[in-house]
C-alpha cells in the first residue's frame, strides 16, 4: 500500500513542480524530493576534515582528528590524546524541471563523536551520525474522483530518517599495518502524512515507519613509507526490520489505528579503497573508490530498481608550515571533487548521478595543537532535466568543531 501511494506521488512531482511549490524544510535533515525513495537520502557528511576533501579519507589515520571512514584509522590516535568532534550542516537547493524552478533549504546536526587510545597500539571511538534523511512537502496534487466530475486535493509531507550509532576499534598489528572493525546500530522513524480534502471533508492518513538493525564492517590501513599509505574497508550487508503504525483521521469521526510489519529493507555489501600520498612537506592528496552491490539486494522501489553504485572522491590539502609559531601558517586549505551514479535506476533507464566540488579551511584553536574549526562548502548537482528526473543543484555548508584534549600526562615539578 505504501509503495503504491509513493509511486503515484513521484509520478506527480514533475507536474507539481511545474505549477506549485515545494516548501522549505527548515528543521529537516533533507529537503529533496529524491528523499521519497527508500530510506531517504543517505548521509554524505562525515567528521572532521574529510567533508572538504571530496569525501575521501579511507587511507587517512586519526592522528590529528577523528576519521570515521575507516575503523583501522583509530589505531593512529596519539597515546595521550582525546578527540571530540561535533558538526552541523546547512543545505540550499534549487530544483528544476523543463518548465519551473523552485528553492528549498534544510539545516541540522551532522555528527557527534569522540575517540581515545586504549594503549599505544590501539584506539576506540563512538560516533552518532544521521544514516539517512527524509524531508519533502508536496502541495497541489489534484486527483479526479472516478465516476464523477469532482476531484480532491492532497498535501503530502515526509520527515524523519535513520540514525547510526557506531562503535569503532583499530589496532596496530605491525608498526606500519593496522586493522579495525566496527559495530553500529541503525534506528529511526520515517513519517509520511497525507492530507486529503474531499468535498470540504478532511481525511488525514499518517504512516509512521520504524526501522532498526545492526551493521558491521572491517578496515585496514598500510603505510608503505612516510609518503604513501593505502586503506581498504568492507561494510557487510544487513537487513533492517520495520514496523508501520498507520492512523486514519476523518473530520467528525473516530481515529482508526492499524499496525503492520514492514518488509525488511536490505542494505548491500560495500567495499572501498583509498590512497594517501604526501606530495611534499606541505601538500597531501587523497583518492577513494567505493562500490555498493545494490543489485544483489534484488529490491525495487516505487520509482525503479536498485542498481550497483560507484563512488569516486579526490581531495588535496595544503598546510603552509606545521612547525611555525605563526597562526596563519597553521591554517589548512582543502579542496576536493566527488562523483557517484546513485543507487536507483529510474524507470529502468536513468540513474541519478551526483557531482560535487568542495572547498574547505581548517582554522586552528589555540587550546591544543590539533583543535580546529573545520569549515567546508560544496556545490553539487544531482539528476538532470528529463521526463523521469528532476535536476537538483545544491550548496552544502558544513562546520565541524574538532577538539583535542591531553590525557594522563604526569606533570613534572621542579
Amino acid at each position: 500500500m505504501m509503495n503504491k501511494k509513493k509511486s503515484l506521488l513521484f509520478v506527480l512531482i514533475l507536474g507539481v513542480l511545474a505549477s506549485q511549490e515545494i516548501l522549505a524544510q527548515n528543521n529537516s535533515l533533507s529537503s529533496s524530493p529524491y528523499s521519497l525513495s527508500g530510506l531517504g537520502i543517505l548521509n554524505q557528511v562525515s567528521t572532521g576534515k574529510t567533508n572538504a576533501l571530496g569525501k575521501a579519507g579511507i587511507a587517512m589515520k586519526s592522528s590529528t582528528s577523528i576519521n570515521n571512514l575507516n575503523p583501522a584509522s583509530y589505531a593512529g590516535i596519539p597515546l595521550h590524546s582525546f578527540f571530540f568532534d561535533v558538526g552541523g550542516k546547512a543545505q540550499f537547493d534549487t530544483y528544476e524541471t523543463a518548465g519551473n524552478k523552485e528553492n528549498s533549504s534544510s539545516a541540522n546536526f551532522s555528527n557527534i563523536s569522540f575517540a581515545f587510545p586504549v594503549n599505544d597500539k590501539s584506539g576506540i571511538g563512538l560516533t552518532l551520525t544521521p544514516y539517512s534523511s527524509v524531508g519533502y512537502n508536496i502541495d497541489g496534487i489534484e486527483t479526479d474522483i472516478e465516476g464523477s466530475n469532482n476531484s480532491f486535493s492532497t498535501i503530502v509531507e515526509g520527515t524523519g530518517g535513520l540514525k547510526d550509532l557506531k562503535l569503532s576499534y583499530g589496532y596496530n598489528i605491525l608498526p606500519n599495518l593496522s586493522i579495525g572493525s566496527y559495530a553500529s546500530v541503525l534506528f529511526g522513524k520515517i513519517q509520511q502524512t497525507e492530507t486529503n480534502v474531499i468535498n470540504q471533508n478532511l481525511l488525514v492518513v499518517e504512516d509512521d515507519n520504524y526501522y532498526r538493525g545492526f551493521k558491521f564492517g572491517f578496515g585496514t590501513q598500510y603505510e608503505l613509507n612516510e609518503n604513501f599509505s593505502f586503506g581498504a574497508i568492507v561494510n557487510l550487508p544487513v537487513r533492517l526490520s520495520g514496523d508501520q503504525e498507520t492512523s486514519i483521521t476523518q473530520l467528525y469521526d473516530d481515529q482508526i489505528e492499524v499496525s503492520t510489519e514492514l518488509d525488511d529493507f536490505k542494505l548491500p555489501l560495500e567495499v572501498g579503497f583509498g590512497l594517501q600520498t604526501k606530495l611534499n612537506d606541505n601538500l597531501y592528496a587523497y583518492a577513494d573508490y567505493k562500490h555498493s552491490f545494490w543489485d544483489e539486494t534484488d529490491q525495487e522501489d516505487y520509482i525503479g530498481k536498485y542498481t550497483d553504485q560507484d563512488f569516486f572522491g579526490l581531495g588535496v590539502e595544503y598546510i603552509p608550515n606545521e612547525n611555525s609559531l605563526k597562526y596563519w601558517e597553521h591554517i589548512e586549505y582543502r579542496a576536493g571533487v566527488s562523483y557517484d551514479n546513485g543507487n536507483i535506476l529510474v524507470n529502468d533507464e536513468e540513474t541519478v548521478d551526483n557531482y560535487a566540488l568542495s572547498l574547505g579551511i581548517g582554522l586552528p584553536l589555540r587550546s591544543t595543537k590539533h583543535s580546529m574549526i573545520n569549515i567546508s562548502y560544496s556545490y553539487g548537482q544531482k539528476g538532470k532535466i528529463s521526463n523521469s528526473l528532476i535536476k537538483e543543484n545544491y550548496h552544502l555548508i558544513s562546520v565541524n568543531l574538532s577538539f583535542e584534549g591531553i590525557w594522563f600526562v604526569k606533570r613534572k615539578l621542579n
